[in-house]
């Protein structure tokens, strides 16, 4: 829902600024805030989504197709669907960024399901050794939304998933 915000456990917030709902799906509207040390999402791909990003505050590293680009404050970018890309914080101070995914493809649904699981198991910070198995799990769940880039990272991934599965941990907040 336009307006929510979600605060997830290393200190990022993904903030609503445009709900898939608000637009029938056609997309879905993010501010990222990202501290220093923020989880960065391991290289991945959108099926059908094309993802853009303009920095309103910091530097952030965008790495498309396996070429990384700084981008600062004004600058944008855009990643086409299928892309292999990701993104972190190297800058040393905060990073603000607007987001937007066209389609929604249930991102926003993603993000919310992280941040209900991560609060409901009770992860505090980015170094909890649950953090990667718990993504790795909801990456899987939502396929149309987000999907490993490349063999190394799915083989990872469905590793990390099979091991959270192996524990009977469960993605349900």
């Amino acid at each position: 829902m336009t307006g929510e915000r979600f605060e997830m456990p290393d200190g990022s917030v993904y903030a609503v600024t445009a709900s898939a709902a608000d637009s029938d799906g056609e997309l879905v509207g993010m501010e990222f805030t990202l501290p220093p040390g923020s989880v960065a999402p391991p290289p991945h791909v959108h099926p059908t989504p094309e993802e853009s990003f303009e920095v309103i505050e910091g530097e952030l590293e965008l790495m498309v197709d396996g070429g990384w680009s700084t981008l600062h404050v004004g600058e944008s970018a855009s990643v086409p669907p299928g892309t292999l890309h990701t993104f972190k914080n190297r800058c040393g101070r905060t990073v603000r960024v607007r987001n937007v995914h066209r389609p929604a493809a249930r991102f926003e649904d993603y993000i919310e399901h992280i941040y209900l699981l991560t609060k409901a198991r009770g992860i505090r910070g980015a170094k909890d050794p649950r953090v990667p198995v718990y993504l790795s799990m909801l990456m899987l769940e939502y396929p149309e939304t987000i999907r490993p880039g490349r063999a190394r990272e799915r083989i990872g991934i469905e590793a990390l998933a099979g091991l959270g599965r192996l524990l009977r941990l469960t993605t349900r907040p």
